[in-house]
């Protein structure tokens, strides 16, 4: 284990992180994480992406805060001093890991300052829980790294923690040093790992980009023309519900009016049934899989979003972006 005298969080340890294989990236190779594929690993350490800026996420936040808590509290329990270090494997500097704490005996630490409802998670269901599986990975990797047996993995909320010790699997760590070294060839030849279709972005090439910029233009167009109208519509509706309203008031107890081209009925609805809490009151005897049953097949939606930029967030890669100085983010067509 080599020792590297870095400020964790610093530019110099970012631009560290993207030069070799990280504690972090060894739960994506791994087909662990929720958060990130390998191919938008694969696309910051590159440079073709930035990195999303997590920094005001509340759960990114509160566990900064609570590390050196946890840390202080960790040691009073080990009666040792946890040193938050990053450091090299020394039989292959690509393997890197920033440590929250390193043990007086070479032990990794690892902190997990986690929500309540992944707290409460672990706490039922220890190993079994997804954070553990997930994170399992990531200790791992800081033992190869380390070259250590041994390591902890730590989750802790408001004053309370969960301490598993971890200890090194051989097969797992061979699997995760082949899995590096292919990644940091990729990474090195610039070679695109394959795309998770249903979380990676889509980027559209030559002429399919120039037809996406065509419908695009267009669209932000109708989008804006469409707002317009709804305002317009809020507008209106907003002024007719003053008349409307008086109108209301004159007819008192009345049902039914019809004078001067309007007619106003008055009808009484039954009130919409609260089917959750229902079913929170009621249904112990409804189990999820009953609810299944009777569950409608799956459709797919699109959520559509306009920006003002036209071009895409968190993607830096000049080729990528370059059809796109050609596009007018204030298209206007042409009208004859």
């Amino acid at each position: 284990m080599k020792v590297i005298n870095l400020e964790q969080g610093s530019d110099e340890w970012l631009t560290w992180r993207t030069q070799g294989v990280t504690a972090t990236d060894a739960v994506i190779l791994l087909g662990l994480s929720p958060f990130k594929t390998q191919w938008r690993c694969w696309a910051e350490k590159t440079g073709f992406a930035t990195p999303v800026d997590l920094s005001m996420n509340p759960l990114v936040r509160r566990g900064r805060e609570n590390e050196d808590v946890a840390r202080r509290l960790l040691e009073s329990r080990f009666d040792d001093i946890l040193l938050p270090l990053c450091i090299e494997s020394s039989f292959d500097p690509i393997i890197r890991a920033s440590l929250d704490g390193l043990t007086s005996n070479g032990e990794p630490t690892e902190i997990k300052c986690p929500s309540e409802k992944i707290w409460n998670e672990v706490c039922s269901l220890g190993k079994q829980s997804s954070a553990f599986k997930m994170y399992y990975g990531q200790v791992q990797h800081q033992l190869l790294a380390a070259g250590s047996p041994k390591g902890f993995l730590v989750f802790y909320f408001d004053g309370d923690m969960r301490i598993f010790e971890i200890y090194a699997d051989k097969a797992l760590l061979a699997t995760l040093y082949r899995k590096a070294k292919q990644f940091v060839k990729l990474v090195d030849n610039r070679i695109e790992p394959p795309k998770d279709k249903k979380k990676d972005l889509y980027i559209p090439t030559n002429e399919d980009a120039l037809s996406w910029i065509t419908h695009a233009e267009q669209y932000r167009f109708l989008d804006a023309e469409m707002q317009a109208c709804k305002q317009r519509q809020k507008d209106l509706e907003a002024k007719m519900k003053q008349h409307l309203d008086a109108m209301k008031a004159q007819m008192g107890e009345y049902y039914h009016a019809d004078y001067c081209g309007v007619m106003i009925t008055r009808y009484s609805v039954a009130g919409s049934v609260d089917y959750a809490r229902m079913l929170e009151e009621q249904g112990a005897q409804v189990s999820p899989d009953l609810i299944e049953k009777y569950r409608k097949p799956t459709s797919d939606r699109y959520r559509i979003t306009v920006s003002e930029s036209v071009m895409p967030r968190n993607i830096a890669d000049e080729e990528t972006l370059a059809p796109l100085e050609q596009a007018d983010p204030d298209y206007q067509p042409l009208i004859f």
